[in-house]
């Protein structure tokens, strides 16, 4: 969780400002494999989710769907903290 990847678009929606095929960053919020915080608790989620960043490291959305974790705050993602609903 908070790892940097570089993806490509596989799938993609007409109204979406992504193309098919297109090269993006990305931040992993949520994982499958379960995660231990540094106060020893594990936390898992149900899939698999990132939040698509520029080159800055500011997302291009404007929505976050779903929890993230605390450590992103850590990671200075403070924007994409600010934009979820649930922090865990």
């Amino acid at each position: 969780i908070g790892d940097v990847i570089v993806a490509v678009i596989k799938d993609a929606l007409p109204q979406m400002p992504l193309e098919r095929s297109e090269v993006i960053r990305a931040v992993i919020v949520r994982t499958c494999k379960e995660f231990k915080c540094e106060d020893g608790i594990i936390i898992r989620y149900d899939d698999n989710a990132a939040v698509i960043i520029d080159q800055k490291g500011n997302p291009k959305g404007t929505r976050v769907f779903g929890a993230i974790a605390e450590e992103l705050r850590e990671l200075n993602f403070t924007k994409i903290v600010s934009l979820a609903p649930e922090v865990l």
